[in-house]
């Protein structure tokens, strides 16, 4: 395995204390490099910002006993100012930075306010993976839940949770959820209902082929893992699976497109970063491990 390097961006509040826990707990899993960066807004008086440095480095060290501790070497921190999304993804470009943690940048009663946060725009203009903590993290990732659409985001999402480890040894489901053409207008037209589950059948018999092509086209089988198809939207089937299984984590793929195009992530990306209680995995097309 390459080096590895986590960067976890900290705003200091108590929401970022569990993205901190779960980035030592990574670089410790991974034997990667680790580093901490907190950006200070650079929009007031100099020497607010000045101040505000310092104060950000003295509660910085305050904490690097416990989480070294836990990483298992001494993390690297990072105190600057700037705008705070531009910056955690300038310097995770300058550090090669394997993995960007951070923490889930709402609350849960607007969690429909997710456009324009620090954690939207790092996902939306960056091309490091990012990892979304939304849990507490007591130990490594044990249940993994990987949804694809078979896009070439999709694969690169499976590859890089490959690469960095996160889906060895650990109990992975693959979910690719299909929807059936004409399935409403066979309703409504009234035929049988045998002549409407046989259509539903073909059509996840072929899906089932294609996802087996899929995968093994990325070098990957059935075996070691569980690939399970369901029928539906692909939001709702996820974010059930979710609830059910109660997976650790999430790997989702994102459409990275570029120029205004890139104001939004895609419908099922930013549906899932608003929706699962979970970490979540977010991997745009453009990134690598």
């Amino acid at each position: 395995m390459a080096d590895l390097r986590v960067l976890a961006a900290t705003d200091l509040s108590a929401r970022s204390a569990p993205a901190l826990r779960r980035a030592a707990l990574l670089s410790r899993q991974l034997s990667a490099d680790f580093h901490i960066l907190h950006v200070v807004d650079e929009d007031q008086p100099r020497d607010m910002v000045a101040s505000a440095c310092r104060m950000a480095e003295e509660a910085l060290a305050r904490e690097v006993g416990e989480l070294e501790e836990v990483a298992g070497r001494p993390p690297t921190l990072l105190v600057q100012p700037g705008e705070p999304f531009q910056t955690i993804v300038d310097r995770a470009e300058e550090l090669d930075a394997s993995l960007v943690v951070l923490g889930a940048h709402r609350k849960l009663f607007l969690r429909d306010v997710f456009v324009g946060t620090t954690l939207e725009r790092v996902i939306r203009t960056g091309s490091r993976p990012v990892l979304m903590v939304n849990g507490s993290p007591s130990g490594p990732y044990g249940r993994v839940l990987v949804a694809t659409d078979m896009s070439p985001a999709s694969a690169n999402a499976l590859q890089t949770a490959a690469s960095l480890g996160l889906l060895a040894g650990v109990d992975v489901t693959l979910l690719h959820a299909f929807q059936v053409p004409a399935k409403a207008s066979l309703i409504e037209a009234h035929l049988p209902a045998p002549e409407i589950d046989a259509h539903v059948g073909r059509q996840a018999a072929a899906a089932r082929s294609s996802l087996i092509e899929f995968l093994s086209g990325l070098g990957l089988g059935e075996a070691g893992h569980t690939v399970r198809l369901e029928e539906g939207d692909p939001i709702e089937r996820i974010v059930e699976a979710a609830e059910r299984d109660r997976p650790d984590l999430v790997v989702i793929g994102t459409r990275g497109l570029t120029g205004l195009k890139r104001v939004l992530l895609g419908s099922v990306a930013d549906a899932l970063l608003r929706r699962l209680e979970c970490d979540v995995l977010a991997v745009g097309p453009r990134t690598s491990a």
